[in-house]
């Protein structure tokens, strides 16, 4: 079974550019460089799908650029892109995957199980004193959330939006879309906070529908 959805951190710190003393960011890098390689051996029918959050707050002037972000002259950048999400997912496909870019959106409907979608998402930004919310006392719940939906075995619960934003995660609706996806396999291949933020590399398996927006339950794969 091919595995048709990729997340990712939205984070820019996953760039040994932006920080170099982050050996967790480094080490996601790389695993997820692994996966698009394996993923993308054949090229989907229909192309890469970036999904992440077109939130004002994340949009840059600098096409392609994380300089708003502090990225130096030496940093990648991309052939397109003004919102952080989808600038950080371009560079991390790199320049030859990025040209099988057929569509970004902010919203993971419609998914197409002919495309590769890869979703950009951070978990809770309270998980230590030094994160950038500071320490909240529902981000190891939301951590363990985040964890459960991304490579659990049942049917995660759905919070409601204010519930996950009190515990520290900024984009709870894309978050609820994943948790409602109910995919036939879902895989957590990373999940770590060093930096204060839920960080989570993760694949799943979703069977076509007659309606995007709804799956079928069924077992889960194994968490790793």
């Amino acid at each position: 079974m091919t595995d048709q959805l990729l997340i990712v951190p939205g984070s820019p710190a996953l760039l040994r550019e932006l920080s170099p003393r982050d050996a967790e960011g480094i080490r996601l890098r790389a695993l997820i460089e692994e996966r698009l390689d394996h993923l993308l051996r054949i090229p989907p029918a229909h192309g890469i799908h970036l999904v992440g959050s077109r939130d004002a707050r994340w949009r840059t002037a600098h096409r392609g650029s994380l300089r708003a972000w502090g990225a130096p002259p030496e940093a990648p950048v991309a052939a397109d892109g003004y919102v952080l999400p989808e600038i950080l997912q371009r560079i991390l496909l790199g320049p030859e995957r990025e040209q099988l870019v057929s569509d970004v959106r902010g919203s993971l409907h419609p998914l197409d199980p002919e495309a590769l979608t890869v979703v950009a998402l951070d978990g809770s930004a309270g998980m230590t004193p030094r994160a950038p919310l500071a320490l909240l006392d529902g981000a190891e719940w939301a951590d363990l959330w985040c964890r459960d939906v991304l490579g659990g075995t049942g049917s995660p619960q759905l919070p409601e939006p204010a519930e996950l934003r009190e515990a520290g995660i900024l984009e709870p609706e894309l978050w609820r879309e994943v948790a409602a996806l109910a995919p036939s396999r879902r895989r957590l291949l990373a999940a770590e906070h060093s930096t204060g933020v839920g960080r989570y590399v993760a694949v799943a398996s979703v069977e076509p529908t007659t309606d995007a927006s709804a799956a079928d339950p069924e077992e889960g794969g194994v968490c790793a």
